[in-house]
């Protein structure tokens, strides 16, 4: 009898407030359950994976296999890795050899996180060594065997130490040009990392304007970006796209948690596996703009563990969004961007 007056009048009882507050707990409790039974169940592709040669393909096949993830986009890492021996350097070769052992699932792109690139001088006058990677460029889109270019590094923030750790090059530059240039005569996309300082964005804007057949992918939710620059700059270009990579908030590592550092323009976009309101408005007013990825840079971190939580977040998080913008999220829109066949 006592507990159905408590019930009934909550608020007149010596401890009204400490019930409200067990009820308010309860009800966010069942939301946060609603969330976790609503995870998308179907296929999804990793638009956005790397390889060195100390990768190994077994254990990327095994991580994939239990995850349903059905494809990986792979860009070679040509940086060493700060493992030393263990986490060696891979190359565009390596990728393609991947691709031809598993016809189907694998699809890389040309490389460019490439040391020959260190220095912003080399972006605005470039040296031999550059004008060496613009033209194996073109000759491998020639060959047919990669899907697009990228991760081309513009603004990165360091998480190791050495010469290529931190770095920051002008996207509005002759090298972009003309890698723009290159990109739209094979039709293919080009992958970038940048961190979302208002300068960069600016020239980026100049970029995508002045070369309007080219389209582009913003990594890591258009590079950590607040919600209203993400519309504008998706408003204003629709040769923009954005990869979601490595933005789950899980772990100890990865740009969803706000690894390695953050700026006042970074934005996370969930905690404890729910959308910030601000991120899925956005995602819902632009379904075909977004694609999902792991972003396992290192040899040391495709595991089934690090892969396998990364995943599962993601699955969280489309089940937030609504059944046709996930099922784009997870494959539709890497299938279009990338130009992958069923």
């Amino acid at each position: 009898m006592q507990f159905r007056k408590i019930m009934e009048n909550p608020m007149r009882t010596c401890g009204g407030n400490i019930v409200v507050t067990i009820v308010i707990l309860i009800v966010l409790v069942a939301a946060r359950a609603g969330v976790a039974a609503e995870r998308y169940a179907g296929p999804m592709i990793d638009a956005h994976g790397h390889l060195g040669a100390s990768f190994d393909w077994d254990m990327i096949r095994k991580v994939m296999g239990r995850n349903n993830i059905s494809r990986q986009i792979v860009m070679a890492r040509y940086y060493p890795g700060p493992a030393g021996d263990a986490d060696r350097p891979g190359n565009d070769e390596l990728a393609v050899e991947l691709a031809g052992k598993y016809p189907g699932r694998f699809f890389p792109l040309v490389g460019m996180q490439r040391p020959e690139l260190t220095g912003a001088n080399k972006w605005l006058n470039p040296d031999a060594a550059v004008e060496a990677i613009l033209n194996e460029v073109e000759a491998k889109l020639a060959t047919g065997h990669f899907r697009g270019i990228g991760e081309v590094i513009v603004k990165h923030f360091a998480y190791s130490s050495g010469r290529h750790a931190e770095l920051e090059n002008p996207i509005y530059s002759p090298f972009m040009q003309r890698l723009s240039q290159i990109a739209a005569r094979f039709n293919v996309p080009i992958v970038l990392h940048m961190e979302g300082a208002p300068h960069l964005v600016n020239d980026f804007a100049r970029l995508l304007r002045e070369n309007s057949r080219v389209r582009y992918v913003w990594a890591h939710n258009c590079g950590r970006s607040k919600a209203p620059v993400i519309r504008a700059m998706l408003e204003n270009h629709p040769n923009l796209y954005c990869d979601l990579a490595s933005m789950t908030n899980v772990g100890k590592s990865g740009y969803g948690i706000g690894w390695p550092r953050m700026e006042e323009y970074s934005s996370l976009i969930e905690k404890n596996g729910v959308l910030f309101p601000e991120m899925r408005e956005v995602y819902e007013a632009f379904p075909d703009r977004f694609m999902i990825g792991m972003d396992v840079a290192h040899a040391r971190g495709m595991n089934p563990k690090n892969y396998g939580r990364r995943a599962r977040r993601f699955r969280e998080l489309l089940g937030q969004l609504t059944p046709q913008t996930a099922a784009a999220f997870a494959e539709r829109n890497t299938m279009r961007i990338f130009k992958l066949k069923r």
